[in-house]
Order: C-alpha cells, then sequence, then structure tokens
C-alpha cells in the first residue's frame, strides 16, 4: 500500500507556514471575550470588532495540493474515535479533527457510550490530530423556524425540530426579529399538532410561523461556546475549530462563534466540496461519508476533489453501527488512490488564508 501521498503533510505542518497563519484567516478570534448585541434578528452583522487583518509577516500560502485536500471531522469524541478511527488513519499517516462535548470527557457508560479521556485525546493530538470544540453539552447554537402559528395564552410553540427543548430549566427565545419574549423550557413532546416544546408560563404574545424563530440568548451562547473552548485550553490542547452540534448553524449562531473561534466544520451541511478559490471557513460545507451515504458517492465527490483541486470535509460518528475501522480505512484508501492530501481543519484554513 502506497501512504506517500499522506507523507506530504509534514511538510505542510512544519514549513513555511506557521501556526501563526491560522489567526490570519479570515480575521482571529479573541480568548473567550464576549461581544454583546442587542440586535434582535437571526442575521449575520458581519466582521466581529474582535478579528484582525491577516499578518502581513506571515509567509504566503501556496494553496491546496493539486490533486485536492480532504478533512476528516469526528463528531463528539466517543471512544470508537480512538479504537476505530484513529488506527485507520494511524496506517496512512493521516490526520483529522474530532469536535470534543467538554461535559463527556471520560465518561463511561454515558447515553450507551464510552467516551475518549484527556489522555486519549493527548495521543490524538500528538499524533497530528486536531481537538475542536462541540460545545459543552452538545446544546444547539443555531435556530429554528416556528411551523405553527403561537398564540400569546400558549405555552407550547411547535418549531421544525425540537432539539432545544432537550434541556428543561434552560432559557429560550421566542423572536420573530422585532419582538421577542423568554421562557423556560420544562419539557417537550408530541400531540395531535405536532412536536412541541413547552414552557414554564404562557407566552404572552403571538408570532406567526415561518417568521418566528426559537433560539438560545446571548448568555447560554457564550457558555456553550466559550466554556467548552475554555476547559479545552485548560487541558491542555489548542482549540481554534468549531463543530455545531445537530448541524444546525446560521447567521445567529455565526456572530457569536466569530468571537471565540477561527472556523466552522459544517457551518453548511449537505454538500461534502468547498471550492478551492473561495474557501470561507465560517461557511464550511461537511457531509457524513459512510452514514447517510454509499461508496458510489463519496468515490464521485472525491474524484471531482481530485479534478479541481478542491477541500473535501467528510464527516462521522464512529459510534453508528455502520461506521467501522474497515470503513474508514477503505475512504482513505479510496483517498491514497487519487493522490489526495488529508489535513486537519486548522492547516486546511491555514494553506487556502
Amino acid at each position: 500500500m502506497d501512504k506517500s501521498a499522506f507523507s506530504r503533510r509534514r511538510v505542510l505542518s512544519l514549513g513555511a507556514i506557521g501556526m501563526a497563519s491560522f489567526a490570519g484567516c479570515l480575521g482571529s478570534s479573541d480568548n473567550g471575550g464576549k461581544e454583546t448585541s442587542n440586535d434582535e434578528s437571526s442575521t449575520d452583522e458581519g466582521t466581529s470588532d474582535n478579528e484582525t487583518d491577516t499578518n502581513p509577516e506571515q509567509s504566503e500560502s501556496e494553496g491546496l495540493p493539486d490533486n485536492g485536500a480532504v478533512v476528516f471531522v469526528y463528531d463528539d469524541g466517543p471512544m470508537k474515535d480512538y479504537t476505530q478511527a484513529f488506527p485507520a488513519h494511524q496506517a496512512f499517516d493521516a490526520p483529522a479533527t474530532t469536535g470534543i462535548i467538554t461535559g463527556r470527557i471520560g465518561l463511561q457508560n454515558y447515553n450507551g457510550y464510552d467516551w475518549m479521556d484527556v489522555e486519549q485525546l493527548e495521543e490524538l493530538e500528538a499524533a497530528g490530530w486536531e481537538i475542536a470544540s462541540h460545545t459543552t453539552e452538545h446544546s444547539v447554537v443555531g435556530t429554528y423556524e416556528l411551523v405553527e402559528d403561537a398564540d400569546a395564552s400558549d405555552d407550547r410553540v411547535y418549531p421544525e425540530e425540537i432539539r432545544h427543548g432537550y434541556w428543561t430549566s434552560k432559557d429560550l427565545e421566542i423572536t420573530d426579529g422585532k419582538t421577542t419574549v423568554t421562557r423556560t423550557i420544562v419539557g417537550y413532546g408530541e400531540d395531535d399538532v405536532g412536536k412541541y416544546i413547552e414552557f414554564d408560563g404562557s407566552l404572552g404574545e403571538s408570532f406567526t410561523r415561518g417568521e418566528t424563530v426559537t433560539r438560545y440568548g446571548e448568555e447560554a451562547m457564550h457558555e456553550a461556546l466559550g466554556e467548552s473552548k475554555r476547559k479545552l485550553e485548560s487541558l491542555g490542547f489548542e482549540i481554534d475549530s468549531f463543530l455545531a452540534p445537530y448541524d444546525n448553524f446560521d447567521d445567529y449562531s455565526r456572530k457569536f462563534v466569530r468571537q471565540y473561534y477561527n472556523a466552522v466544520a459544517n457551518a453548511e451541511h449537505g454538500s461534502r466540496i468547498n471550492d478551492p478559490d473561495e474557501f470561507d471557513p465560517f461557511y464550511t460545507h461537511r457531509d457524513y461519508f459512510i452514514e447517510f451515504s454509499s461508496p458510489d458517492r463519496v468515490k464521485a465527490d472525491l474524484d471531482e476533489i481530485a479534478d479541481r483541486g478542491a477541500l473535501g470535509v467528510f464527516g462521522a460518528h464512529t459510534y453508528k453501527e455502520e461506521v467501522t475501522e474497515e470503513r474508514i480505512y477503505e475512504t482513505l484508501e479510496w483517498v491514497d488512490e487519487r493522490g489526495i492530501e488529508v489535513l486537519t481543519l486548522r492547516e486546511a484554513c491555514q494553506i487556502t488564508s
């Protein structure tokens, strides 16, 4: 088996493109400070005041390799990242990025799975893997539209997804961009209307479906994003990238994430291919390469990546039954056959900045 295609990543990570270049990739995040906003809409207000221009003294990027590159991003931090994905990647000297839920580090039999501990994460990082933030408890960072109108007397709302409701006792905002109310979540469920989130009292305002969203407020957003990064950094890891839970990311979450991170692995879910000339790490396209996919689709995408010199971002949950070491290894073989480089998200940002 020819692994020469992957030896180039050592040159990329140790060569002229230094770590400082990542801070200049579309501006750098600050180190955990908060920027508050009174904006009630769920639109991106643009560049954060915390962002800075690219360092004029950094070495010029040479761009992606001719045959393109692929970033593998694994979700959540289960033990199977270490026991299944890691051995497959080691066989090819290929790195990956793993999104870690800080509240699950080292847990045993939580939700039916064991989770990587600090020593295992350190081993991954020492082997060239990137440790990324996946929030403190896998909480939603984006918004969900209401699919049913809500009256002022209602104590339930019916959003397109009820994932905010999984965390009872948290406060949730319901907003149409003009009017915002905050209520405490007491439960979720399904009735003859549909799936709902239930609150501790009536809304007090009426809201129209399609024009109204549910979202966490600023304090909860800063906690989910900032505390996760600070925890991982306190354990000694360098944290630059973010992975959004449930692939739920939008303009509302983007304005908070910019304050803490330099890239989002799954900002645009549903496609694996990123244009090499227009790559923006806050709009990264990612999709799964084993679950919800097929070998033929993956190989077709790899062909396009190699032909265009594009950047592919491939995701997986290793605790899923179909995501095995053999399937990961097989995919890496396809990558190898096409001479495609394997990078971490941090490295991809470095060489495209």
